[in-house]
């Protein structure tokens, strides 16, 4: 099995937003379909030093490393994580509104 995070710091005033984009995106009839792919969690817990902030934990289990690899390659991922073109005006604003910082980890899990 196949394990990858992503752990993602948002502006509180922002979580809720960016839930309901996780939970709209990654349901099970848009991910069913997918070969090698188990499940998808997301967590969610603020942050005790700072309100402002909240952390947001992705997670999806697959059954190998390639069935992920090669979803992140797919037509459907592309489209699934597509961003809205910028224009001038937006450059200098946000790329992605509410994210602080987001980190991903890959685990290959061994029990």
């Amino acid at each position: 099995m196949y394990i990858v995070t992503n752990t993602i710091q948002t502006e509180t005033a922002h979580s809720q937003k960016i839930i309901q984009q996780f939970t709209a995106g990654h349901t099970k009839e848009s991910m069913e379909a997918v070969d090698g792919f188990l499940n998808f969690q997301l967590m969610q817990r603020a942050l005790p030093d700072n309100p402002e902030v909240t952390e947001l934990v992705v997670l999806s289990r697959w059954t190998s490393k390639e069935h992920q690899k090669n979803w992140v390659q797919s037509q459907s991922f592309k489209k699934m994580h597509q961003r809205k073109e910028s224009t001038d005006e937006t450059v200098e604003k946000k790329k992605r509104p509410g994210i602080i910082s987001s980190t991903i980890a890959e685990y290959e899990v061994l029990t």
